[in-house]
């Protein structure tokens, strides 16, 4: 039985929200794979010193995550499914830093920022003329991203 196009869409959908919370959860345990490294490399430091020891694992996680997304976005051959669905986990890690940077502050802060990077994410496949899977996928971070910042879920 050949699947009609509208059934092609919703298993895309599907294939996006099941695999990005899937990605979610092994970037957050990469995350956390990275902070326990750099810990246990870096040693005690002084408390003056823990501000700039805790940025630096999150840059360390964030250029992993870089050089891992080029392997996934830059070949040609990988399909747009697969692409729209990896994005949901660099989308994300970006977002769940920023709010964790921004923890303390009023939480509309970086419901700001995020809405910002979500337009921005939003403008840059726009300009690209990609596929709808990205618009989906990113609209479906940005919305699960929210949820966690208006209902204060701890992650």
């Amino acid at each position: 039985m050949k699947l009609k196009t509208w059934q092609k869409n919703v298993l895309s959908a599907v294939v996006i929200v099941a695999g990005g919370f899937l990605l979610w959860n092994i970037a957050f345990l990469m995350a956390y794979g990275v902070m326990l490294l750099y810990n246990t490399i870096r040693g005690p430091v002084s408390q003056t010193d823990a501000i700039i020891n805790e940025m630096v694992w999150k840059y360390i996680f964030a250029a992993l995550v870089l050089l891992i997304s080029s392997a996934v976005f830059l070949p040609k051959k990988i399909p747009a499914l697969i692409k729209a669905t990896y994005l949901t986990m660099p989308l994300m890690s970006v977002l769940i830093i920023i709010g964790i940077g921004f923890y303390e502050y009023s939480k509309w802060i970086p419901i700001s920022i995020g809405a910002v990077i979500i337009a921005g994410t939003a403008f840059f496949i726009y300009m690209r003329k990609l596929p709808w899977l990205y618009y989906f996928a990113t609209a479906y971070t940005g919305i699960v991203a929210l949820i966690v910042v208006l209902f204060d879920i701890q992650i």
